[in-house]
């Protein structure tokens, strides 16, 4: 019997629920992520590191991944496959709710992409009213915790081509990669795919990532003072790729002990 619910049969999987309370729900997104790294990042880091997880964790399942998320900002970049928030919030509901009826009581998201989480929380507010805990953990979040140098500094940067040259080496295009130029408005710089900035203060603006970067990939600029905006993708390495996963598991692993004593 396998962690894993796709490996299991249906009478496995009744068992591993028996003993297993316990959703990891890996979700990603399949976007464009500037020249050097594959649409498919987002949701290949996401499955891995609930994978790694799971393996690890006598108390949890892991469902197979949720790879199309709420990007369609990114979709002048050809192969990005996104949905709305709505769709990806009632798609994701509804597979919780199937989990929730076969015996689940506590559900996990490993998130790989900042965009899906209004909808993931609004999936956690559903399950609050059934008094089913719900967590999100968004992995790059918690590296920058764990470590201030392994801070994202952009879409496409140093960290994230790091995990994929440890996850999945023969996605990576290196000889591609490049510091990124966000663009630039008159006197208004491009902060991120959000927010602008005009004479020192921060201005929400409504685009599209080709309106912030040519390539795909940008800086995002502000979340950090200690963040070291000249750091080149084109110097990541699988080790550094590693030495994050393996922090970004064993937090997980330290976080499921105490959220598994959530009840409402």
């Amino acid at each position: 019997m396998s962690n894993l619910i796709c490996e299991n049969t249906w009478e496995e999987n009744k068992k591993a629920i028996e003993e297993r309370k316990l959703a990891i729900i890996p979700v990603g997104s399949t976007e464009q992520h500037g020249p050097a790294l594959p649409v498919g990042t987002d949701w290949m880091v996401a499955e891995y590191l609930a994978k790694q997880v799971g393996e690890k964790c006598s108390r949890a399942v892991v469902t197979p991944v949720v790879p199309f998320g709420h990007a369609l900002y990114h979709n002048d970049f050809p192969g990005t496959l996104a949905v709305s928030q709505t769709t990806l919030c009632t798609y994701v509901k509804e597979i919780c709710e199937q989990l929730v009826n076969y015996g689940i009581t506590h559900i996990l998201f490993i998130n790989g992409h900042g965009g899906n989480n209004n909808a993931l929380y609004d999936v956690g507010q559903y399950f609050r009213h059934k008094n089913i805990p719900v967590a999100n953990i968004q992995w790059f979040e918690v590296a920058g915790a764990l470590n201030k140098e392994w801070g994202l500094i952009g879409h496409g940067d140093i960290i994230e081509t790091s995990v994929m040259l440890h996850i999945a080496p023969d996605t990576v295009r290196l000889e591609r990669a490049h510091i990124p130029e966000n663009k630039q408005y008159g006197n208004i710089k491009i902060l991120d795919l959000h927010r602008g900035e005009f004479e020192s203060a921060s201005v929400y603006l409504n685009i599209r990532t080709k309106d912030a970067s040519s390539s795909g990939d940008l800086i995002e600029y502000g979340h950090s003072s200690d963040v070291d905006y000249t750091k080149s993708p084109k110097d990541a390495t699988a080790e550094t790729g590693r030495a994050v996963c393996e922090a970004v598991v064993d937090y997980t692993l330290r976080f499921i002990d105490e959220f598994m004593q959530f009840s409402f």
